[in-house]
Order: structure tokens, then C-alpha cells, then sequence
């Protein structure tokens, strides 16, 4: 069986990236746990969760030079966004994981299951 385009965004990272990119979605796989409204797609070339609501895009995952950005479609809805996130606008919002710094998993535990909470609790 041949790997999904979820899987093989990370084979084209770079070997900086891709373990701290694998480590990201290791920890939002967890946050998700059997939720069964949740699934793993591609959205924009890029790995992404979504709900199977109405406004369904959670997350995503996106490499770049030296850190890995965790992507909330919803972001600025998220309890105390503003502390915990970077980025400004109506919605999106992002947590950057740097390759070279401390793995932030219980951080990211926490967002992806606030993430859960509001597109479960809306209904959306």
C-alpha cells in the first residue's frame, strides 16, 4: 500500500524539519485520540485534521526553515489564544515549534483538544 499525501508531506521535509514535524503529529494523533468526527486529509498540499461539521477545518501542519507551524483554522476562538498563539486576523492562528528548542507537546496537547472542544460544542 502506498503512502497517503498526509504521509508523504514529511518524506519532502528536510532532515531538520521532519522529526520535529513527525513529532508534532504524533502529539496532535494523541490529542485526537478515536474521535471519530476527526480525520486526517490534505488541505492545500499540507496535513491536515478536520471535523466532520460545517466549518470542519481544524488544523494543520506546515515545515519551514527551522520550526514547524501548528496551524488552528479557528485559532483566535481558542481560550486565551492571545498568550497561547501567534498571528492576527478573523481566525487563523498558529503555535511555532522551533527544531532547535523544547518539545512543546503538553502545549500542544491542550490547543488540539480545545480545538476539539469548539468544533464539538458549536455543533459546526
Amino acid at each position: 500500500m502506498s503512502p497517503s499525501a498526509f504521509d508523504r508531506y514529511f518524506d519532502g521535509l528536510g532532515e531538520v524539519e521532519r522529526p520535529v514535524a513527525l513529532a508534532v503529529r504524533d502529539a496532535v494523533r494523541l490529542a485526537v485520540g478515536d474521535n471519530p468526527r476527526i480525520s486526517e486529509t490534505t488541505k492545500w498540499n499540507y496535513p491536515a485534521w478536520v471535523h466532520a461539521g460545517r466549518r470542519g477545518n481544524m488544523c494543520s501542519i506546515m515545515g519551514a526553515n527551522g520550526y514547524v507551524r501548528l496551524q488552528f483554522f479557528r485559532g483566535a476562538e481558542l481560550p486565551e489564544a492571545e498568550t497561547r498563539l501567534e498571528g492576527t486576523g478573523k481566525g487563523m492562528r498558529h503555535l511555532k515549534v522551533w527544531c532547535d528548542g523544547e518539545f512543546p507537546g503538553k502545549a500542544i496537547g491542550s490547543l488540539v483538544s480545545d480545538a476539539v472542544s469548539l468544533h464539538g460544542r458549536d455543533g459546526t
